[in-house]
């Protein structure tokens, strides 16, 4: 196969991913709607690679290791393009002087549904939100049934010399509030929270706060998805997951991270519009595009994403690997996991 014999001597030139730019730089325009529905992850022949955007261009990313799981290791091979959904594949190296058309096929929406290389044909893998097939999980039992279940559930003995003093994040300027475990807008697709609130330790809440204030000066506030967790909310959504999805979630018996009080879920929101930016991927998204260090997407979203975790990490929270969202303070101590109903806060 041309393309298959053609990507395997290129990677022997390791012209491997550069490391994940600065998001300080000029912000990037957003990729041209045409292109955009373009860009994804395709797939056939025991092969995978993804279409991105990377300076007004599309980019093949093309994975040689099953493990690379945020496409960081991936070889990038620009596309030239010669007129619409029509393109050329090159590379020029010591090794080899190589050259591929590359022309892509859409739906009646306009999404590309398939991407033919040198004759060899890739089928587009969705993403569920990029067709509105958001991620669902069928519960082992009704939520109600479950919270009735771990009523009397005991949380494990607490050793950790760290207490969190709970804060309400309404009280904190320039935050925006989305708590999808408030709604059933969520994975679960009902609540799993009794009340709409949020609360954070307070070093935490206040480092948070200065974050907003950061983000303000690129014309975008937090937009905060979820918080403190009580350690029976997170037993809660563990029971309720079937067998085989358990790895989600940690265990209650080793407890979350929210549960500590020192955890947060974030997005961006604009400034003067007050919607949430479409950022690379949703909240609970499955898919590659939740790591970190996704290369994917656009080179926008991409931005946003990083501009996020720079100004977190600028005040001490630590950027999950495995959640572009996901963010954890004062990770050198420990913190005990907690079990106060947000009715008991203020």
């Amino acid at each position: 196969m041309i393309f298959r014999l053609f990507l395997v001597i290129i990677c022997t030139l390791l012209f491997q991913m550069p490391s994940l730019a600065a998001a300080n730089g000029v912000q990037p325009k957003d990729c041209q709607l045409d292109e955009k529905y373009l860009i994804g992850l395709y797939a056939g022949n025991g092969e995978q690679f993804l279409v991105r955007e990377q300076n007004g261009m599309l980019n093949v990313v093309y994975r040689y290791l099953p493990d690379d799981k945020d496409y960081q290791k991936s070889n990038v091979f620009p596309l030239v393009k010669e007129h619409y959904d029509a393109y050329q594949i090159s590379e020029t190296g010591s090794l080899t002087n190589t050259e591929a058309s590359v022309k892509f096929e859409r739906d009646k929406d306009g999404h590309g549904i398939s991407c033919i290389i040198g004759g060899n044909r890739y089928t587009r893998v969705f993403f569920g939100p990029e067709k509105g097939d958001y991620f669902k999980i069928k519960t082992t039992k009704s939520l109600d049934v479950l919270r009735q279940d771990i009523q009397n559930a005991t949380m494990p003995a607490q050793t950790a010399p760290n207490v969190a003093e709970l804060v309400n994040l309404a009280a904190i300027t320039g935050l925006k509030f989305d708590l999808r475990y408030a709604t059933d807008n969520n994975c679960f697709s009902a609540p799993l929270y009794d009340d709409s609130k949020a609360y954070l330790n307070r070093n935490a809440a206040e480092a948070l706060g200065r974050v907003a204030k950061r983000l303000s000066d690129y014309g975008f506030g937090l937009l905060v998805w979820d918080a403190y967790r009580p350690w029976k909310v997170s037993k809660l959504a563990y029971e309720a997951l079937p067998k085989e999805q358990k790895s989600l979630l940690p265990a209650p018996e080793k407890g979350s991270p929210h549960n500590t009080g020192n955890a947060v879920d974030v997005s961006l929101y604009n400034l003067k519009t007050g919607e949430a930016v479409e950022m690379i991927s949703d909240f609970d998204e499955p898919s590659p595009r939740q790591y970190g260090a996704f290369v994917g997407g656009t080179s926008l979203e991409r931005w946003e994403r990083d501009l996020l975790q720079q100004m977190m990490s600028i005040e001490g929270f630590n950027c999950s690997d495995m959640e572009w969202w996901h963010f954890d303070f004062d990770s050198k101590n420990s913190y005990q996991l907690l079990d106060i109903p947000f009715s008991a806060l203020h």
